[in-house]
């Protein structure tokens, strides 16, 4: 439920902190002195204390052990990552588990984290770039980087959007909620290394979901596509990639991770 008061002094501000490493750990490269990194990562920190009015704030990081590494079967999961880590990247890591309100989660990435944490206080706001996270239902806001503008604070609804952008040199698809979810299992992640559809791109899976008014006409528009496009491996192939793709919500009674195939292969098969 959107709670209309966010942001509060009890909002609470969920970071994601893989990317700390990562963004302040390649600006740094050339710097040879930790207190300016150090320095560098508590203002960047400190400036969303100021920005939202509140101080109430938790660092995810990913840990060891990520299901998907098991679950991706017909391509490695992120296999196409072979740039080196950035210079201060461990040492930044443990500064944000010492210094900084940071959890280290294993078994899963921090997003699944920040997904399930959305999920449980509507009082929250996540705090990232990761587009991934836009499938899940809550308060987003993603700061500006060197090659994409803030997107400021706006509430994402589990029934979300889908929403077709003209650059200046190709269209591009951005969205928000379900049809989002299954907009990117139309697509794939080139980042991640998960193949979607061929011929599918941002205009092709746009107007294939566009019409679609509830996730039940999404979900048979997206099985439809990935059995005419892959024949007797489509389903399985679809529940690999929802499964690679679905931001983890929760556990079941048994504590197993929900993942998308356990809550939805009875929807496919």
């Amino acid at each position: 439920m959107k709670d209309e008061s966010v942001p509060n002094n009890d909002t609470m501000l969920i970071i994601d902190g893989d990317l700390i490493l990562y963004q302040k750990g390649f600006k740094h490269e050339k710097t040879e002195e930790w207190w300016i990194v150090e320095a560098d990562v508590d203002k960047w920190i400190a400036g969303f204390f100021k920005k939202f009015g509140t101080y109430n704030y938790i660092i995810y990081l990913t840990g060891k052990g990520n299901f998907r590494e098991q679950s991706a079967v017909t391509y490695p999961y992120k296999g196409n990552r072979t740039k080196p880590k950035p210079r201060w990247h461990a040492d930044i890591k443990q500064y944000l588990i010492h210094m900084h309100h940071t959890k280290l989660i294993e078994g899963m990435e921090a997003d699944d984290a920040i997904a399930m944490h959305l999920t449980r206080n509507p009082n929250s706001i996540h705090i990232g770039i990761d587009k991934d996270l836009f499938q899940v239902q809550g308060w987003h806001y993603r700061y500006a980087t060197h090659n994409a503008e803030e997107i400021p604070l706006r509430y994402i609804s589990n029934e979300g959007f889908l929403e077709l952008q003209v650059g200046p040199k190709k269209k591009k698809l951005v969205g928000g909620g379900y049809p989002w979810f299954y907009a990117q299992c139309l697509l794939g992640d080139k980042t991640d290394f998960i193949h979607g559809i061929k011929g599918y791109g941002d205009v092709k899976t746009y107007d294939t979901l566009v019409d679609c008014k509830t996730e039940d006409e999404c979900l048979e528009v997206v099985k439809t596509v990935y059995i005419d496009n892959l024949g007797d491996i489509g389903v399985a192939r679809l529940l690999e990639n929802a499964d690679l793709l679905w931001m983890v919500r929760g556990f079941n009674v048994e504590g197993e991770l929900l993942t998308w195939s356990k809550m939805n292969s009875h929807r496919v098969l």
